[in-house]
């Protein structure tokens, strides 16, 4: 099944980024920690192979993402399996959001439906600098 997953990132000093990854999932039903699994891992494959600049970075920190608007760090440390254990300890941080058809998803286990015409977001807010 084809499902289109968006990341939106607010707060960064260029303005807000939005990214979009385009999945091939093998069933429809699974859980948000391997949503994250499949994004991550389709998101690394596409960096490595030179297809995409960067990774969306709803799981890097804030210095790493204001790294990226800097310099030429791409977020990508490790490998996928490292990137995508870093992505799933970070939904669990709650230092991002996941909302599918506009309703957010608390937990990893938590089972998902999924259809093509779903819309999956991945949201991260930074914090204002400076107060």
């Amino acid at each position: 099944m084809q499902l289109t997953v968006t990341t939106i990132i607010f707060g960064l000093p260029t303005g807000q980024r939005i990214s979009h990854v385009c999945l091939t999932l093998p069933v429809a039903t699974l859980t948000v920690q391997e949503l994250i699994a499949h994004k991550v891992r389709q998101e690394v494959e596409e960096f490595v192979t030179h297809r995409r600049p960067d990774v969306s970075g709803e799981y890097l920190t804030p210095e790493e993402l204001l790294g990226v608007t800097t310099s030429d760090f791409r977020g990508v440390t490790g490998t996928a399996l490292d990137e995508i254990a870093r992505a799933q300890q970070a939904f669990t941080a709650r230092a991002y959001m996941i909302v599918v058809d506009n309703q957010r998803v608390w937990e990893p286990d938590t089972l998902l439906t999924l259809h093509p015409e779903t819309q999956v977001e991945f949201i991260k807010i930074l914090p204002l600098v400076g107060g």
